[in-house]
């Protein structure tokens, strides 16, 4: 197991213009549908969960996000770099982000 605490030290969140990440190519999900949702939570609430990407600025986690931060016409939006992560690793965070989800209930209180 990888010493996250570490992890989340190094860790910096960034603002940079939208139109220098790029989504995944091969992203399997299509999460258009959810666009409006995301975004207008993040009007409401901020935008709370950064956008994930490799070194080379292509999203590993966050589509929806990057999605929703175009609708309301963001021209910055917070990313996470995970340069520690190699190609096997970040295909791997890639499968599991998309795949969580469907393993999930959803309890409405």
């Amino acid at each position: 197991m990888r010493d996250w605490k570490e992890y989340l030290r190094k860790q910096e969140i960034k603002i940079v213009a939208i139109n220098t990440i790029k989504p995944y190519p091969d992203n399997p999900r299509n999460n258009k549908k959810a666009v409006p949702a995301v975004a207008s939570s993040i009007k409401r609430f901020g935008f709370r969960n950064p956008i994930l990407v490799d070194a080379d600025g292509i999203i590993i986690e966050g589509h929806t996000r990057r999605l929703a931060a175009l609708q309301l016409g963001m021209k910055e939006v917070p990313v996470v770099y995970a340069t520690d992560l190699s190609p096997e690793e970040t295909a791997a965070l890639r499968v599991i982000d998309n795949k969580t989800s469907a393993f999930c209930q959803l309890r409405m209180n």
